[in-house]
């Protein structure tokens, strides 16, 4: 993983801590309207020079998506720097069985830009400082939320998506009992909004015992549940509450 000549020099060991999440991983299950459909597969690991990958793999369980080849990936690279995320490449694969879209960004922080190539062309875009990608925008949400005086707030956050750079908010919901197979949790909800009518915006669960990241997903359309991603195991020791 190359990284450019300032961005080394200037992230020192004082400001690669602290890390704030633990190296995991994770898998969810994937529910459409209550049956399951699929699982994703989560990463978080440290790498050489304080760069870490975080990595997402969905797979299709159900029979006729499975035979379809329904799948979909992604990937970041990304340092801590103060606490928050520097990010350095994302990559994103989704496929199915009429086409296959795909982009990646390349943030070059001493040019200003990210080099990004897609399926329908490639950009240079320009960077801002703070802008993070549709992956780490994860991490970046479990970082604010282990202030305690973020949880119960709004966050706004500026995201290279595949093309440009959008706002995008996690909007504060309140504070519940998450029921899970595995246990229940005391829990934050969040609701990330990206725009209105896209299929990106979600309801979101996330807890202390499991690093503030998401225990559950879930997305709404037209009112009704769509698809509901829910944690089923983790390499993470949690501490489940009781539930009533």
């Amino acid at each position: 993983m190359l990284i450019s000549t300032t961005v080394a020099e200037s992230i020192g060991p004082e400001h690669k801590a602290p890390v704030l999440l633990p190296a995991h991983e994770a898998s969810y299950e994937v529910l459409r309207r209550g049956r399951k459909i699929g699982e994703v597969h989560v990463r978080l690991a440290p790498g050489e020079d304080g760069v870490w990958l975080f990595e997402t793999e969905t797979e299709a369980t159900a029979a006729v998506a499975r035979m379809l080849g329904v799948s979909a990936t992604e990937s970041a690279h990304f340092m801590w720097h103060d606490g928050h995320i520097l990010a350095l490449t994302y990559h994103q694969v989704a496929r199915a069985p009429t086409r296959t879209r795909w982009w990646q960004h390349q943030f070059d922080w001493d040019q200003g830009i990210s080099n990004t190539r897609t399926y329908d062309g490639d950009h240079q875009i320009s960077l801002e400082p703070g802008v993070i990608d549709p992956l780490t925008l994860r991490l970046a949400v479990a970082a604010k939320l282990h202030q305690p005086e973020a949880r119960d707030t709004d966050h706004q956050f500026r995201v290279l998506e595949r093309d440009e750079i959008e706002d995008q908010q996690f909007l504060f919901e309140g504070r519940e009992t998450l029921s899970l197979d595995i246990g229940c949790f005391d829990a934050v909800r969040m609701r990330r909004f990206r725009r209105e009518s896209s299929s990106r915006n979600y309801h979101s669960w996330h807890a202390e015992t499991f690093a503030w990241m998401p225990m559950r997903i879930l997305q709404l359309r037209d009112g009704r549940e769509e698809l509901d991603i829910r944690l089923i195991s983790t390499s993470l020791q949690l501490a489940p509450e009781t539930c009533e």
